[in-house]
């Protein structure tokens, strides 16, 4: 069986695959790493994959092509590897998936590179909704609930609270400065940023957490079932996760940070009550320095590492 074969067998697969040599430059792209990340193979073939493509960070904002790459681990010591990161779709948003490394080698044992296999791990049924879509309880820009079917879906879980049926746990997410994106680049490029916050947001949730869009550049996340500590986690990896997106336009990286309230619902208030909360909170975070995350006990330290800017590889500039 010739060269051909086995390639158009790879482009077949769900999971993406792509291959790296030693200095980690792609020399194979198949056909599912480009569903997963947008990503054709024309664009990122002869290049790192740390060169403003996929840049891995892990779920608490570790920069994996600075510290922890597993493909970098698997081509020193030959031991497959296997992790959860956030790789960057070329949307802008941060996607989920599970990656598993391999060491390449040559007919003499050494090794010469590595292959990566990464699947999706999406987990929450808003992630890459189709905005086509007609259905009236979806935004048309982003693809997440609009406020109306989110302020139902509020009162709904409020009167499971009420009955002390569940928790219910909500985050107010307000893009910082987004009015310069709009004013900079245009109402366009606006869309598309807010799009990847929204998907960003999604794809720091859990699979019954509902995200809505509830105004402008503001979006409600609802979280029933979780606690206050889980709220916490949940509010820092979106805050995190929208920070590592970007859209490039040329040399340019359109970038925005979150300010984020988290707060737990009280049995006895009504919904509206609660969301103001929310809002009061996030407004707490707009007042601390943006790009933050406030809670019911006050300002959530981070450890995330900072993002990593520009298109150069990071290696080849520290």
């Amino acid at each position: 069986m010739d060269k051909k074969f086995y390639q158009d067998l790879l482009d077949q697969m769900s999971d993406g695959v792509y291959f790296v040599t030693l200095d980690r430059r792609i020399t194979y792209w198949n056909g599912g790493a480009e569903r997963i990340t947008g990503y054709s193979a024309q664009e990122v073939v002869g290049h790192s994959c740390g060169e403003g493509i996929l840049r891995h960070v892990n779920g608490t904002g570790r920069q994996l092509c600075l510290v922890g790459c597993p493909l970098l681990a698997v081509m020193k010591d030959g031991k497959p590897r296997e992790a959860p990161v956030y790789l960057h779709h070329k949307d802008g948003q941060r996607v989920p998936v599970m990656v598993r490394g391999q060491a390449l080698r040559d007919p003499d044992g050494k090794i010469v590179g590595s292959v990566e296999v990464f699947s999706n791990r999406t987990v929450n049924p808003y992630a890459g909704t189709h905005r086509d879509r007609k259905d009236d309880s979806l935004d048309p820009v982003t693809g997440l609930g609009t406020r109306r079917f989110g302020e139902l879906h509020l009162q709904t879980l409020m009167q499971a609270v009420s009955g002390q049926a569940t928790t219910l746990g909500v985050l107010y997410v307000d893009a910082d400065h987004f009015k310069d994106v709009n004013d900079t680049f245009g109402h366009k490029t606006g869309d598309a940023v807010l799009r990847m916050v929204g998907q960003s947001l999604v794809n720091g949730l859990r699979r019954g957490d509902m995200p809505v869009r509830w105004g402008g550049e503001e979006f409600l996340a609802l979280l029933p079932g979780i606690d206050q500590a889980g709220l916490a986690v949940v509010a820092e990896r979106v805050r995190m996760l929208v920070e590592n997106s970007w859209i490039q336009q040329g040399e340019t990286q359109v970038r925005v940070t979150v300010s984020v309230g988290a707060t737990m619902a009280v049995p006895t208030e009504s919904p509206d009550d609660l969301a103001d909360r929310a809002d009061r909170l996030m407004y707490t975070s707009k007042r601390g320095g943006r790009n933050r995350v406030t809670t019911d006990t006050g300002p959530l330290a981070s450890a995330a590492e900072r993002p990593i800017l520009g298109t150069a590889a990071p290696w080849e500039t520290t």
